[in-house]
This record gives structure tokens, C-alpha cells and sequence, in this order.
């Protein structure tokens, strides 16, 4: 990315990370219209990787580090899909906090592209249901 193409990219800029009532998690810092993306530039050029449950629990790493996988990463079928680029450069929707009543993202795809299932207004915090996307064993669900 140029200059110019990151002065045209704040543009599509309609969320950052926060603390919210849930911990820390996305906060719409203008209104994101119904079906918009707003996480579309966030690492355009990466890819996932698919790492098995068992083999990714087996393999000896810091506990804590493991835990950020966890945490941020879908587990679908018994696979983690994990970012190519590594766990330190999370995009920011790895920040959409769970709401399975309230969810205003939706995934078309089990979690690789959201978009807004209705208008979200300034200030309103981005939730989605982990439910249509995640195996939801390693955390509380409401």
C-alpha cells in the first residue's frame, strides 16, 4: 500500500478496537450501513491455514500463546483456521465480542467475511453470533 491508496483506505474505516461492556471489542466509529463490510481492508492479501485440533494441542508451545488461538480463532470440524501471517497481526474483526441475541454482523462464509445485518449506528458495538461460525467449546457463551 502507497501513501495515497492509505489516505483513500480511512475512507472504509467504520470500526476500532475499544473496551466495551463485554472487554475489549469493535466500536462502529460512524453509521456502517445494512451489508457493508467494514473489516474489508484489513489484510487483504492473507490466507488461513487449517490446523487440526489434535495436532495443534500436541504441539508444544507456550500455554499462553495457545490460549490466543483459543481465544481468536475459529475452530470448525475439529480445525482450527489460523492466519498465515501469524497470531500477532490479528485483523480487527478477530475483535467481534459473542451475542447470539444481539448480533448486528453476520458471516455468509462461517467466519471469514462479515457485513452488517442491519444499520449500526456510531458508537454501537459490533457483535456477532460465534455460533454460526465456531465450535464454541472454549469459552462462555450468553
Amino acid at each position: 500500500m502507497n501513501k495515497k491508496q492509505f489516505l483513500e483506505s480511512l475512507k472504509d474505516v467504520y470500526c476500532r478496537i475499544a473496551v466495551t461492556k463485554n472487554g475489549v471489542g469493535l466500536v462502529a466509529i460512524r453509521p456502517i450501513p445494512k451489508g457493508t463490510d467494514p473489516f474489508k481492508n484489513c489484510d487483504p492479501f492473507g490466507d488461513v491455514l487449517e490446523i487440526p485440533e489434535d495436532e495443534f494441542e500436541k504441539y508444544k508451545a507456550p500455554n499462553s500463546a495457545k490460549m490466543i488461538v483459543r481465544d481468536f480463532c475459529a475452530l470448525q470440524d475439529g480445525v482450527y483456521f489460523v492466519p498465515d501471517y501469524g497470531i500477532d497481526a490479528l485483523p480487527k474483526c478477530y475483535y467481534l465480542n459473542h451475542d447470539s441475541k444481539k448480533a448486528n454482523m453476520i458471516t455468509r462464509d462461517r467466519g471469514e467475511i462479515f457485513l452488517a445485518k442491519r444499520h449500526i449506528k456510531t458508537g454501537e458495538e459490533l457483535l456477532a453470533n460465534y455460533d454460526e461460525y465456531h465450535e464454541s467449546r472454549h469459552f462462555d457463551r450468553n
